[in-house]
């Protein structure tokens, strides 16, 4: 736990010094109780601000998709362990901070941004807790272990959509997949399976008690199978663009696959597909 001294703290400091100077040298008994006062007044402060950051709990929630090189809002949750509440604690990531007022014993939430320079598993972030209460004069603070499990997805490099042009039928698609447009036909309902929430079927779901999608008929888009050979750069630079092909080949409506280190994920649509073609680049 560390203690940082604020301009009001150094000059109630300096003040309470130069007053107990005063009191020696004069031997003024109303100075020696000033002094004495400001004295217990450090030590009473001192110590409700260690009993005000101790004994906080802290819990992230990620989001669905995190990119490395991006923020990511991140809930957080804190209460106090103790029977007694804490106040104005503030909750700093490396790049944000958020400030609860009050911390009991119940659940307070908020937002954080964190931010993830490499991609990958991350199973535990380092955040600071700190707070100024109660005279804010000093302020005490206190690093925290929270667990995350996040998976970090390679950040997203922009490339050309021909990039995805090959001869193998087993890879790329057909020369130029950004001109293909399709049409939509209702065919039936079936099982929510991570369509887009357009294709909710919101009477049927609600008599139902369970999640229902329209199927659709639609023209079909050649399927594209993602490797890092479709790419160019360095490894990090091959999976980041990949990251950015099957973000942006999904959103238009193709089936995606992807073809990584002897495993292969059938091309498929939807964000479950998204997220299990990221999460073998990010694990790659």
């Amino acid at each position: 736990m560390r203690v940082k001294v604020k301009r009001s703290g150094a000059i109630f400091i300096g003040a309470t010094v130069f007053l107990g100077v005063a009191a020696a040298n004069t031997g003024n008994n109303l100075l020696y109780i000033v002094v004495s006062a400001m004295l217990s007044l450090m030590l009473v402060s001192g110590i409700t601000s260690i009993l005000n950051i101790k004994g906080v709990e802290v819990k992230l929630i990620p989001p669905i998709e995190v990119f490395a090189g991006r923020k990511a809002g991140f809930r957080v949750l804190v209460r106090k362990r103790f029977r007694f509440p804490s106040f104005l604690i503030r909750v700093s990531s490396n790049v944000d901070e958020i400030i609860f007022p009050l911390v009991d014993r119940r659940w307070r939430e908020g937002k954080l941004y964190l931010l993830f320079e490499k991609r990958g598993v991350v199973e535990r972030v380092k955040l600071l807790l700190s707070s100024d209460f109660p005279l804010g004069l000093f302020i005490r603070s206190l690093e925290v272990d929270v667990e995350t499990g996040v998976i970090v997805f390679p950040a997203p490099v922009p490339t050309r959509m021909q990039a995805v042009s090959s001869d193998n039928k087993k890879e790329g698609s057909s020369s130029n997949p950004v001109m293909v447009r399709g049409y939509e036909e209702f065919k039936g309902v079936k099982d929510y399976a991570g369509e887009p929430m357009k294709l909710i079927h919101w009477k049927l779901t609600a008599k139902r008690g369970e999640i229902t999608v329209k199927d659709m008929l639609s023209e079909e888009k050649e399927p594209v199978i993602l490797s890092l050979n479709m790419v160019e750069g360095d490894l990090e630079t091959k999976l980041s663009k990949l990251t950015y092909l099957a973000v942006k080949l999904i959103e238009e409506g193709y089936p995606v696959g992807l073809k990584l280190n002897g495993k292969e994920i059938p091309p498929d649509r939807g964000e479950m597909q998204k997220l299990a073609i990221l999460r073998e680049l990010a694990l790659y």
